[in-house]
């Protein structure tokens, strides 16, 4: 007979406590995806999304399923989903969230930062699946995150960037109060591309009105985060 260890039934939060992690606002939910809803982003992922190029994340991203079939484009998505979970280090670091809009998982929200606890800088980056486009979810998951790295984290900025020519991205990031940061010239399918940077200083941000519910940052969150056992 096997041995029982008396700490078998720990829930896996206990152990990897990003994965309790979520925002709750009136308009969006997010969230670390579970099984279930890992596999309803990755056929969404397939089917295809807004803004995919995330290069302004600070993590080189190993995305690019949007250019392949399934089922590969979907194994790409997991594969960059879970190289998220498998590179984290305090001092470096990209959260995945699934974003859901009633019963309708609707994209994902990610937010990253390197060396949080001296830079208190985050950049974030997001797409939501084509059938949803235009309805207002984008600036909603972008209102929702960045509660979480203000209210949350203490971030003291936010940066985000696209395309020149994104602009419903671009749009959203002005409507918040970003500014433009300059640009950088990227190559994107075998093109020069123009990347617009954007910048949202804490002292700058308008905290949305409505009710806004950060859950999960415990002080192993935190801990996970690179700001010790302290809370931000």
């Amino acid at each position: 007979m096997s041995r029982i260890d008396h700490d078998e039934g720990m829930p896996l939060a206990d152990i990897w406590p990003m994965l309790a992690i979520s925002i709750r606002t009136p308009a969006v939910e997010l969230f670390v995806p579970g099984q279930d809803t890992l596999e309803l982003l990755a056929r969404l992922a397939a089917r295809g999304i807004y803004d995919p190029q995330n290069q302004y994340l600070p993590r080189t991203p190993v995305g690019g399923w949007e250019d392949v079939e399934s089922p590969e484009a979907e194994r790409r998505f997991l594969r960059y989903y879970w190289a998220a979970f498998a590179d984290w280090r305090p001092e470096r670091w990209n959260l995945i969230l699934g974003a859901r809009v009633g019963d309708c998982v609707v994209g994902v929200q990610e937010i990253g930062a390197q060396h949080f606890a001296l830079t208190r800088t985050v950049s974030t980056g997001s797409w939501v699946g084509q059938q949803f486009q235009g309805a207002g979810h984008g600036k909603a998951m972008r209102d929702a995150v960045l509660h979480l790295a203000f209210d949350g984290m203490g971030a003291e900025r936010a940066d985000t960037a696209a395309w020149i020519t994104n602009e419903a991205s671009l749009g959203v990031s002005r409507a918040i109060g970003y500014q433009d940061n300059g640009t950088t010239t990227r190559a994107a399918g075998g093109k020069r591309v123009e990347q617009v940077n954007l910048t949202l200083r804490r002292s700058d941000w308008s905290p949305s009105p409505e009710g806004c519910v950060v859950t999960g940052l415990s002080r192993n969150a935190f801990e996970m985060l690179g700001l010790g056992s302290t809370s931000a």
